[in-house]
This record gives C-alpha cells, sequence and structure tokens, in this order.
C-alpha cells in the first residue's frame, strides 16, 4: 500500500528458529495473531482519514507525501496543512515510539515496553475517538487539524511498535515493506513467513472495507473499531511478556 522503509533483507523464518530451540511456537502463533490485528486496526484509521477527514492517510505517510506534493504543485493550502501535519505528527509518533520502546530486548517475543507504547496509542485513540464523536464525525478547521495529528501520532507510534520487535517485517501500518520481505524471501527459499506476511496484508484491506462500509452509516462506529482492536491486542499480549526467543 506504501512505499517503506523496511527494505532489509528477509526476516529469517520464525518457523525453523522455533525448531532450533527458540520461542514455542504458541508463542510465535500468538504474536502473529497480534500483529494481524494491529494491521486490521491500521486499516480501519486510515479509511476514516481518507472518507472523514478530507482525504489524508494518518498511516500511510508514502501516500501524504504524495497528496502533500500535489497540493503543493496546485496552491492548495489547506491539503498541505493536512498532509503536512500528518507526516510531521506520524515522525514524533515514531520518536515516541521508539523512546518508548527502547533497545530491542534480547530473547524477548513480545517485550513490555513495546505493550507501554500500544498502552500511549491507546490513550491517543481514545482522544481522537472523543474529539471524532464531539465533531460528529464531520471535523473542519482546527479541530480537523487537531484530530489528523492525533491519529498520525498514534499510527506512528504502533509502527516503532511492531518495528522495535523486528517480527518477518511486518509494520502494521502499511505493507509494501511487508510484501517485499515476503517476495524476497521466497525468492531465496525461505517462505516459513510468507503466510504470516500474507495474513497481514490482508488484514489492511478487510480493515479497509469494514470501516468504509461503516463510514457510510455509522462513522463513529467506524473509528470505534481501532481503539476496540488495540485493547484487545494490549490484553493479549500480557500473555507474552515471560515468553523468550532463546
Amino acid at each position: 500500500m506504501t512505499a517503506s522503509s523496511d527494505l532489509s533483507d528477509p526476516a529469517p523464518a520464525a518457523a525453523p528458529a522455533a525448531a532450533a530451540g527458540g520461542p514455542p511456537r504458541a508463542a510465535l502463533r500468538w504474536r502473529a495473531a497480534l500483529l494481524v490485528l494491529l494491521t486490521f486496526g491500521a486499516g480501519t484509521t486510515d479509511i476514516v482519514g481518507v472518507l472523514g477527514m478530507e482525504k489524508v492517510f494518518t498511516a500511510n505517510m508514502t501516500g501524504n507525501i504524495v497528496l502533500f506534493g500535489l497540493a503543493a504543485g496546485e496552491g492548495n493550502g489547506a491539503d498541505l496543512a493536512r498532509c503536512g501535519a500528518a507526516t510531521l505528527a506520524f515522525a514524533l509518533g515514531l520518536l515516541a515510539g521508539f523512546l518508548i520502546a527502547g533497545r530491542t530486548a534480547a530473547g524477548r517475543v513480545w517485550p513490555p515496553r513495546v505493550t507501554a507504547v500500544l498502552a500511549f496509542v491507546l490513550a491517543l485513540q481514545t482522544a481522537f475517538l472523543a474529539g471524532w464523536a464531539a465533531a460528529g464525525a464531520e471535523p473542519r478547521g482546527g479541530g480537523l487539524l487537531a484530530l489528523v495529528s492525533l491519529s498520525s501520532v498514534a499510527m506512528g507510534a504502533q509502527t516503532a511498535a511492531a518495528r522495535s520487535m523486528a517480527a518477518d517485517g511486518i509494520t502494521t501500518t502499511f505493507v509494501t515493506g511487508t510484501l517485499t520481505s515476503m517476495m524476497g524471501g521466497l525468492a531465496v527459499g525461505q517462505g516459513a513467513a510468507a503466510g504470516l506476511r500474507t495474513a497481514v496484508i490482508l488484514s489492511l484491506a478487510a480493515g479497509a472495507a469494514v470501516a468504509g462500509a461503516l463510514m457510510t452509516s455509522a462513522p463513529v462506529a467506524a473509528a470505534a473499531v481501532s481503539p476496540a482492536v488495540l485493547a484487545v491486542v494490549i490484553a493479549g499480549a500480557f500473555r507474552l511478556h515471560p515468553a523468550r526467543t532463546s
């Protein structure tokens, strides 16, 4: 969906690692399910932005940068402000997320500090939902920019949380890097993580489909999907805190 900076070599497949004395397969499957859920939530979030906040992405920054350039070429100040605010806020969310997550904890399937980042994301998404509902799902002016920024910071922090785990090239907010990792892995015979990567890609589309359907009749409910999913992920993550990769 977007161009990603995650163009590193494909991550080693999770299943062989488990077979060689790595983390329990059950823990890896649980982590995979949580990552798929996070990506589903990101899909709903982007659709709320595109359909409800005058066509701005809050999880897909490549799209925003392209739209920013288009707005600059057309001299459209309102679009410049929205896309610029989203991109800057996303970058700040990334920074905050990486600072909270700290250095990748060696041997952890899901470090507790990653859950702390997601708790921060949930607080932001809850604030967004409150503002979205207060605006009747039709924010305008400064309120619109504030909501765009809130959502973008949240998605940036979520991206940092997933990236800090280095889980098979999964980012949860955009999937070009995931698709690249999957195809690169298949090209060199590392296809064990292809199932997870495919599920992540499909879950982004599924989240977008669900939000798109809801936006026509229940836009507040559409915005509530992502924080609800995130709350489930956070609850499930506690199960993984003791799990180790070695």
